[in-house]
């Protein structure tokens, strides 16, 4: 799930100080802590994260950058969760049978939840440590839209 080809800044070494590396992990933890209050909605852990986000614009661009990171990470696991919360939700409230189709939807998506909740954990600590991790299709669209000279 990680990606490290490329840089953060790629046209000029900046330097970072060690504080911004445990702001920017906490971005990826804002989520971790949303499940403990918004695990019936699949939509807390992304708000929880765009708070975040929205509250560092005036951080630095590593703070931003890792912070937005979280919040498209997380966007990419709302749909599948929403379905799944969708499809549980009408069998409870038609009386249908549940399907094997059904089984193998909410194993897909608990097998991609866990895998998430790994990786979210696993990249606060590496970020916490000072490596820049980039995840592979997020991390593209993060450079897209944070931009190192860009405020807004």
């Amino acid at each position: 799930m990680e990606y490290t080809e490329g840089t953060l800044n790629e046209q000029k070494q900046v330097s970072i100080h060690p504080y911004e590396y445990e702001q920017a992990s906490n971005g990826y933890l804002m989520a971790i802590v949303a499940v403990i209050a918004g695990l019936p909605l699949p939509i807390v852990n992304v708000l929880a994260s765009l708070i975040y986000y929205l509250s560092n614009l005036k951080s630095s661009h590593f703070i931003k950058w890792h912070s937005l990171q979280a919040v498209l990470a997380q966007l990419i696991i709302v749909p599948f969760n929403s379905i799944a919360w969708a499809w549980a939700f009408a069998i409870m409230w038609q009386d249908s049978k549940v399907s094997v189709f059904f089984v193998i939807y909410i194993f897909f998506v608990l097998i991609l939840n866990i895998s998430e909740f790994i990786a979210v954990i696993a990249t606060s600590s590496k970020v916490r440590n000072g490596e820049n991790v980039r995840w592979a299709v997020v991390a593209n669209i993060t450079d897209a839209l944070c931009k190192p000279n860009n405020r807004n």
